[in-house]
């Protein structure tokens, strides 16, 4: 017999291809080895959904894996239909945006620039169902059919140009949503980074059975928060900001035998430490979490390896308060079957699972990272929680040293702090417009000199770093205001606005509209008659004037300093 711990990804892959061609009548074997082929088809998948081979012959096994092997040959000879032309790279992302918008506007009747928030999703889904579901169902089905054919076209290609990219590139992960915290972290890690990697959030609802409640009001809640980042897209800029990929990650869990051999070990590797004895495989965890029960999911909490949805890594809870918390988070999400099924299970196997779901976006962001040679990125104090505990399970460096230094690092964690979350109040448009002028490298330059200190002095303390950024970034606002006072200063002799009283507003509107270029960074809209009748020799050249130092502040005002300036709470 071979112990299943011997069993590699490669030869754990090879034995899933030959189980599932048998299985599904794709492979047909000579007389003499049949009674081999009935042995190995006769084996159960593992929890995971790999060939359980305890109980497997050697013969079955060699059976099993040569089999595989000339399965990966024939398929070499015969490959699939090509799928139809893909788009070029600079018109993808813009054309999955404008899918993303169709299918939102099909499911709520409207743009999403004209809908404020989830309530308002869920009021003017239910509207249409109720008052237009045949034209609902029928726009839906054209905007998913046409998804669907961009992905089948594109998908691919996507990944592989996502590993093309160049600077300082983060990919995002660690949860299974992308939602409000998800959509900050983006706005804010935006000010600093040069792109952002981020797995599609609407390709698995397309692609797999997530056992979702109200999946179609979930899908538009998605599409909400995803699409608030279109401006970034419309931007085109060389260096994209953001950058949208399909991670396949549903379809590996379900098919492809690496990835389930990979999620084992790393599940292993995590919670086996905390069993009495040898535990080699997912199905033995679940095992000993069915006999040890209460025993084991104390020891899961205190070991900060279950914390339920929505809670922070230093809560604490007792087993009850735990399970009571997860399920609580699960309801209106899970579909009732799926809910109602997790409900009758006892508390350790319940908890397990829990940190088996947490575990498994965080598989997929390594993956992912070394995949895309960029430097993962949480938004929350949970999922870099989980993500520390997947890193040192697996002896892997939570930074990526190609991708970015340990004070870039370091900072990047700060700015997700929530002493820091005023920086997502910037809007997304701003965002395109600093980012298109370069002003996220010069914050990057500027927080750098805040920080290097800190870098230079051995291990960097999270709480430390937090506090010299956000001492930075008070500095930055404080040169930014004596920036403004020193426009003021410069100006004052100049005006003589004293001498016009309430004429001054005209004179101004007048200037602008007898320089037009200067028009757009003031804002001033004023019909020319008007503004011509209030034109005199004087004021005009106080107009000028003001103009002048109007046009300077608006130029401040925009920059970096000035943005964060301006959503800088007092």
């Amino acid at each position: 017999m071979t112990e299943k711990n011997e069993i590699d990804a490669r030869t754990a892959k090879l034995l899933l291809a030959t189980w599932r061609a048998l299985r599904e009548g794709k492979l047909k074997v000579a007389p003499q080895f049949r009674e081999l082929a009935e042995e190995f088809m006769s084996a159960p998948l593992t929890m995971m959904g790999l060939v359980d081979t305890s109980r497997l012959s050697e013969k079955a096994l060699s059976f099993g894996r040569t089999s595989g092997m000339a399965l990966g040959f024939t398929m070499q000879r015969d490959p699939e239909p090509s799928p139809p032309l893909p788009l070029p790279m600079a018109e993808a992302q813009p054309e999955l945006f404008r899918l993303f918008s169709q299918l939102f506007a099909a499911l709520t009747g409207r743009a999403v620039a004209l809908v404020a928030n989830e309530q308002e999703i869920k009021d003017r889904m239910l509207w249409r169902c109720k008052h237009e579901p045949d034209a609902m169902t029928e726009a839906a089905n054209t905007a998913f059919d046409e998804l669907a054919a961009f992905y089948n076209a594109n998908a691919v290609r996507l990944f592989q140009h996502a590993k093309t990219l160049g600077g300082m590139r983060l990919v995002t992960g660690g949860q299974r949503t992308f939602g409000p915290s998800a959509l900050n972290a983006v706005r804010v890690t935006g000010l600093y980074a040069d792109t952002q990697l981020l797995p599609d959030p609407v390709h698995p609802f397309l692609m797999a059975d997530l056992h979702l409640n109200a999946k179609h009001l979930q899908l538009a809640h998605t599409l909400f928060y995803i699409l608030q980042l279109h401006p970034l897209v419309d931007a085109g800029l060389p260096v994209p900001p953001v950058f949208v990929f399909p991670s396949f990650e549903e379809g590996l869990e379900e098919r492809d035998a690496h990835t389930k051999h990979g999620m084992e070990q790393l599940v292993v590797r995590m919670v086996a430490p905390l069993c009495d004895g040898t535990v080699t495989s997912v199905d033995e965890l679940f095992e000993y979490a069915n006999k040890h029960g209460e025993r084991f999911a104390l020891a899961l909490l205190a070991n900060g390896l279950f914390i339920p949805p929505g809670a922070q890594p230093d809560q604490r809870f007792g087993v009850a308060e735990a399970v009571k918390a997860y399920i609580a988070a699960l309801e209106g999400v899970r579909s009732k079957e799926m809910l109602a099924r997790m409900k009758t299970l006892p508390s350790g196997i319940l908890l397990l699972n829990g940190v088996i779901e947490r575990v498994r976006p965080h598989y997929h962001l390594l993956e992912n990272a070394t995949e895309l040679g960029a430097q993962p990125l949480l938004s929350q104090r949970a999922h870099w929680h989980y993500f520390e505990k997947c890193a040192q399970a697996n002896a892997e460096d939570l930074l990526r040293k190609n991708v970015l230094s340990e004070q870039a690092f370091q900072t990047l964690q700060a700015v997700q702090d929530d002493s820091l979350s005023w920086l997502a109040t910037i809007p997304v448009q701003m965002l395109a417009e600093l980012i298109a002028n370069n002003e996220h490298r010069w914050l990057r330059e500027e927080l750098n000199k805040y920080t290097a200190q800190l870098a230079g002095g051995g291990a960097i303390d999270t709480n430390a770093m937090v506090r010299e950024v956000s001492s930075g970034l008070a500095s930055l606002v404080q040169r930014q205001q004596k920036a403004m006072s020193d426009i003021e200063r410069k100006y004052a002799p100049k005006k003589m606005a004293a001498y016009f009283g309430g004429g001054s507003g005209l004179a101004v509107a007048a200037a602008a509209a007898m320089l037009p270029s200067l028009s757009p960074l003031l804002g001033v809209a004023i019909p020319a008659v008007a503004a011509a009748a209030a034109v005199g020799g004087g004021v005009l050249g106080f107009g000028r004037e003001k103009v002048a130092e109007q046009v300077e502040k608006r130029q401040a005002e925009r920059s970096m300093l000035g943005v964060l300036a301006t959503v800088r709470p007092n």
